[in-house]
């Protein structure tokens, strides 16, 4: 009958007989069990989840009239989700992926309930309850997403899976701009939003636990190369801290949390920015435009990152150069250099001259779509999965990576909660990206390479018999 030819972790090529690799090729998959219904299970959580959270933290500081308090409050939610974060790989290990998934969807309406109460009541105690519920539950989510979207797919599909993923993510954005806009769009002045938009917001974060309860634990997913899902064996919680503590104080570890703690430390200050130089009805604009423009570049990056005529490695190194660390391997890194220079020169006048822009003002279209620019992103997560060695070592490397985004949210948010001078917090934004530049460059400059001393490059072509799906 053949063989398959099949990627493994690191993107090196083995051959898998066809008796292995499925019970039975020619048998009918069910639909509820494909790499495709699984990946848009977690779309749409992501979408109830997440993707409506970052809708309000992108009309800036989570819509409200100043940022000191929200800032504050995500401080506490990210500290909170470093912890889980980082210890997901053991709740996993002990509860399975899906119990994972499903708490951490839990939290979201708690936190968007609680800045509800304060838009509209003034409460401010509840803002730092629903910041840690959220905490706590989202770090489960994250490790288990970010598990699930690089462990489920084939290995040469994770480019476009990652990009339809956060295309639902994203269309929480899409879908809070609208709202928001709206319900706004008459606020000529800086402010806050209406206290409405939070009520459908939070309607549609409780629908995230019955939506992620449709995952299929990994043992069931049926694959189109018919290749088993395998997120390793369980294993005592003793051993897998070992395991865990091992990761975290290796070279390529090291190596990559610079990165990752970029990844996301920018959201806080340009959260700041919006919501203190732009009316209501701009930033919620600039939710809607800036999810739209993700959706796009994700698409795009995804596609480029499964090209096949390219090695692994030649498209790790190009997306590097070429693009930022909010991306694949990362995304932009060159754009996102320029657009700290112009985010310098932006924020030097408006820390002299504070304006309050409207779009019909004149000069809005420079410092707004700065903020579209800094808004594009494609997660660091296609890197990750071409760094683990053996399927368990995948849920660690997901746990430490989110769980340093998470400490980067942290100090990011501590640091905008101080109304320290923004020009601050663009410098030690400015500072992080070129830090991260190099270490980073040592990781990727390896992807793909069976043997890093004669760079011998992999080849990931798969035969041409294998059908190639989203």
């Amino acid at each position: 009958m053949g063989d398959q030819s099949v990627s493994d972790m690191s993107g090196s090529k083995e051959t898998v007989p066809k008796h292995i690799a499925g019970e039975n090729d020619n048998a009918k998959r069910t639909w509820y069990r494909t790499t495709f219904f699984q990946t848009t299970v977690v779309g749409l959580a992501a979408f109830a989840a997440p993707g409506l959270y970052n809708a309000m933290q992108a009309t800036g500081a989570g819509g409200q009239q100043t940022p000191y308090l929200v800032m504050a409050g995500n401080a506490i939610l990210n500290c909170c989700m470093v912890l889980t974060c980082v210890f997901g790989s053991v709740f996993s290990n002990r509860f399975g992926i899906k119990a994972t998934f499903v708490t951490g969807t839990t939290g979201y309406a708690i936190y968007s309930a609680s800045m509800y109460c304060n838009n509209r009541y003034g409460t401010e105690w509840f803002i730092y309850i629903g910041s840690a519920a959220c905490g706590l539950t989202a770090g489960l989510f994250w490790a288990a997403e970010g598990v699930i979207m690089l462990g489920y797919p084939e290995p040469h599909k994770r480019g476009r899976y990652l990009a339809y993923w956060l295309a639902y993510r994203n269309s929480g954005s899409i879908l809070g701009g609208i709202i928001n806009l709206a319900l706004n769009y008459d606020n000529k002045k800086t402010g806050k939003l209406n206290y409405k938009t939070y009520i459908v917001f939070i309607s549609l974060q409780c629908l995230g636990p019955f939506v992620a309860m449709l995952l299929s634990p990994p043992h069931k997913v049926q694959r189109k190369d018919r290749t088993k899902v395998d997120l390793g064996e369980k294993i005592s919680d003793k051993d897998e801290l070992k395991a865990l503590g091992k990761l975290m104080i290796s070279t390529d570890i090291l190596c990559i949390v610079p990165l990752f703690l970029y990844a996301i430390f920018e959201l806080s200050y340009i959260g700041s920015y919006l919501s203190l130089y732009f009316s209501v009805r701009s930033r919620a604009l600039a939710s809607l435009v800036a999810a739209l423009c993700q959706i796009t570049s994700n698409a795009m990056f995804g596609s480029f990152l499964d090209w096949r005529k390219l090695t692994l490695n030649t498209r790790a190194r190009y997306a590097f150069i070429c693009t930022s660390p909010q991306d694949s391997a990362p995304f932009m890194m060159t754009l996102i250099g320029g657009c700290w220079i112009w985010g310098t020169i932006v924020q030097v006048q408006y820390t002299h001259h504070k304006p309050a822009l409207d779009w019909l003002d004149a000069g809005f279209g420079r410092g707004w779509a700065l903020y579209i620019f800094w808004q594009i992103n494609f997660y660091c997560y296609w890197m990750v999965g071409f760094m683990a060695k053996e399927p368990r070592e995948l849920v660690r490397y997901t746990s430490i990576v989110r769980g340093v985004e998470a400490a980067g949210g942290a100090i990011a948010s501590g640091i905008s909660s101080t109304k320290a001078p923004l020009t601050a917090a663009l410098g030690v934004n400015f500072g992080l990206w070129a830090v991260c530049l190099i270490p980073a460059w040592i990781v990727i400059r390896k992807l793909g390479l069976r043997d890093p001393e004669t760079l011998v490059e992999e080849s990931i072509e798969m035969p041409p018999k294998i059908e190639v799906e989203i």
